[in-house]
């Protein structure tokens, strides 16, 4: 039997063929760009999944479809931490059947790092096995096989899987290599005839990087998760009314004070996990273990506090709850009861409630996870409830089984990879979503919305432009990355040389002049239907406004525009493009005659830099009657509402030239985000 049959065996208990035909086919084209036997290559590709979706199930498929295409030794970069290290490798040892199977295919060797331990593994190889050698991203423990692996023949074929492939592993110095990204150079240099698989969820950081780069990715295969994910838009867009709570400002741990008592929306998210573990064990007898995920702080001390005001709230509960007696469970997790079950769960009665209730706080451990505890792994298996406290360690690759209630009152970060991989809410079971509850800032649940727009965005035009014959480094400065106002792809230290271009508003200075020009244009309009639409309020004025759900004839009127080849600041291709990509989320545009009454507004025209300005400001102060004016650039409510496509079409005349008759000049409101690309060195 091959390994690909064997696992495809083992994932069929869990995993429905549908989706695990998407694994063997991704699989296979990751493998395809790899050397194939007898010829040393050194190819990189990029394996983009999300977070939280599977990624170590498609590591472990890549692992077997390798064994069967003759690879012997595969490389597995499995963490920064030894945690993370024993989480994936045990998983991925497990999936594979090394440790229980008999049939001699599979070794694994942990960090050979001495002359004896590459021995045995060159032993093995030449007994014919597959060496699984799962590795720390340590540059220490990376270079000492890179040393054993250079004794192995130049012709044996080698993967290397990189997990979580944008942290670690990427050149954060700027003068010289740092350690780590110089030791993954040295184990590409001892394997001559290699394939290296990057996996990550935020591929920000890999996609931007020079051309040059030994870790630039020269391809890059989409993985697709499985039915019932719950991603990012199952969580902040289409469940968001019942899934998301809001940790006020007050609540946020951003002193380096840690917390005297519980805050009131902690209090809420214990008590909603408490309530929603006790109607989820007695509805789900299999759905152990339970768990609830409290990230407020990087600071070891302060994680300590809050572990202990946890254990404390606990505490409290159990003296106090009495089996059979509701009135004995506490006001607030009866509230996170009703809440639930207003989301869809079913609800018991309150005999039922009140005993599995009790079970649940009494079995309910509480785990601090970070680099001062002594705990060096979470033992799923000693209790179906747990709560794990801690921060950096408990984001970036680490697996929160059964997680239902995330707690993040850490203040939002501005870096998209590191906010994002802080959500390990994502990829629970879809029809568990009623007991989900996340709870964060406004700004982080903000950002987090947005993302799922740039997550989106990034997947579809990196995948159309690579099918149209382009490569991640042509996407990279010619398209890039859209992304929230205000906010960063990665660390800076990373991804160097990077043009941004901010969205919001774009006027054209310099339209037209000539009247056929002007003429044809108004045909446009006309076609479109704004020359005749009805007046919309705002405000005081009140302007003729159509509003669109179509892309196809916003697309025609700018794309058949009668302009001048060039206004200043006016990018006409990329606006376009701009409107093009926002649309693809919003799935609406406002159209917009910027009039004076039924006539033309005169503007200020300045030499070749065309219009002084198109618009129109706010009013200082209302009218007698009340009625005020945000100005041009706040129509529609872009104040409170700033992710919109507005276009605008004024209606000019040139100052002191206006028996030159009307221009009809275009300005553009692209949204509140910003595109970011990497800048060409050509």
């Amino acid at each position: 039997m091959s390994e690909i049959e064997r696992l495809d065996g083992v994932l069929a208990g869990t995993i429905d063929e549908q989706t695990r035909n998407g694994i063997w086919e991704s699989v296979k084209a990751i493998l395809e760009q790899g050397p194939q036997e007898g010829t040393s290559t050194q190819s990189t590709v990029l394996a983009l999944g999300y977070v939280q979706s599977g990624k170590t199930t498609s590591i472990t498929a890549l692992a077997a479809t390798a064994a069967d295409a003759g690879y012997q030794v595969i490389v597995a970069l499995l963490g920064s931490t030894n945690l993370l290290l024993d989480q994936n490798s045990e998983r991925l040892e497990a999936s594979l059947g090394i440790t229980t199977r008999s049939d001699y295919v599979w070794v694994s060797e942990t960090n050979p790092a001495t002359d004896a331990a590459g021995k045995k593994l060159r032993k093995f190889v030449d007994m014919g096995r597959v060496c699984l050698v799962p590795v720390l991203k340590h540059a220490g423990r990376i270079r000492a096989v890179a040393k054993q692996l250079e004794k192995i023949p130049d012709d044996l074929r080698v993967l290397i899987i990189d997990d979580e492939a944008d942290q670690a592993s990427l050149n954060t110095s700027k003068d010289a290599e740092s350690r780590t990204y110089s030791a993954i150079r040295e184990l590409r240099k001892a394997v001559p005839s290699h394939l290296y698989v990057q996996y990550t969820a935020t591929p920000y950081a890999p996609l931007l990087l020079d051309a040059a780069d030994i870790l630039s990715p020269q391809h890059v295969e989409f993985l697709t998760p499985g039915k019932g994910y719950t991603g990012g838009k199952e969580f902040f867009i289409d469940n968001a009314d019942r899934v998301v709570r809001n940790v006020p400002l007050l609540d946020e741990q951003a002193s380096k004070t840690p917390p005297l008592q519980l805050q009131k929306s902690l209090h809420h998210a214990l008590a909603s996990f408490l309530a929603g573990s006790a109607l989820l064990l007695l509805h789900d007898a299999a759905s152990p273990p339970i768990s609830m995920l409290v990230h407020s702080t990087a600071r070891n001390d302060v994680q300590a506090r809050y572990e202990f005001l946890i254990r404390r709230q606990l505490e409290q509960w159990r003296k106090t709850i009495v089996s059979g007696e509701i009135a004995t469970v506490a006001d607030v997790i009866q509230e996170e009861r009703r809440r639930i079950v207003s989301n869809g769960a079913e609800d018991v009665d309150d005999l039922d409630f009140v005993d599995k209730l009790k079970v649940v706080i009494f079995e309910a451990m509480t785990w601090l996870v970070n680099s001062a505890a002594d705990v060096n792994k979470v033992d799923w298996h000693v209790s179906p409830i747990h709560i794990l406290v801690g921060g950096n360690k408990l984001d970036r690759g680490f697996t929160v089984e059964g997680l239902t209630v995330t707690y993040m009152n850490r203040p939002a970060s501005p870096q998209v990879d590191t906010l994002e991989q802080r959500a390990r809410a994502f990829g629970y079971r879809g029809d568990l979503l009623p007991y989900c509850q996340f709870f964060a800032s406004k700004k982080t649940v903000r950002s987090l919305t947005e993302l799922v727009h740039t997550e989106e965005d990034l997947r579809a035009r990196l995948r159309d432009h690579v099918e149209s014959g382009g490569s991640v480094h042509t996407w990279a400065r010619e398209i890039g990355l859209l992304l929230p106002e205000d906010m960063t792809p990665t660390r800076p230290s990373v991804v160097t040389a990077l043009s941004k271009m901010g969205l919001g508003w774009h006027q054209m200075r310099t339209p037209s002049r000539v009247p056929e020009d002007t003429a044809y244009n108004r045909s446009l309009l006309a076609q479109l239907g704004l020359m005749d639409a009805p007046h919309s309020p705002q405000g005081r004025l009140s302007f003729r406004t159509i509003h669109l759900d179509s892309i196809e004839p916003i697309e025609k009127l700018l794309n058949e525009w009668a302009r001048p080849p060039y206004s200043p600041g006016w990018l006409h291709d990329e606006f376009v493009d701009a409107v093009i990509r926002g649309f693809a989320q919003l799935k609406r545009a406002t159209v917009m005659l910027m009039e004076d009454g039924d006539g033309p507004r005169t503007r200020k025209w300045s030499g070749d830099l065309g219009f002084v300005n198109l618009f129109q400001g706010r009013d200082l102060k209302p009218q007698p009657n009340g009625d005020y004016y945000p100005g041009d650039r706040f129509v529609e409510n872009l104040e409170t509402e700033p992710n919109q496509i507005v276009i605008q079409v004024h209606r000019t005349q040139v100052r002191q030239h206006e028996t030159d008759g009307e221009v009809l000049a275009l300005a553009i409101y692209l949204g509140s985000g910003l595109v970011v690309r990497k800048e060409s060195n050509v």
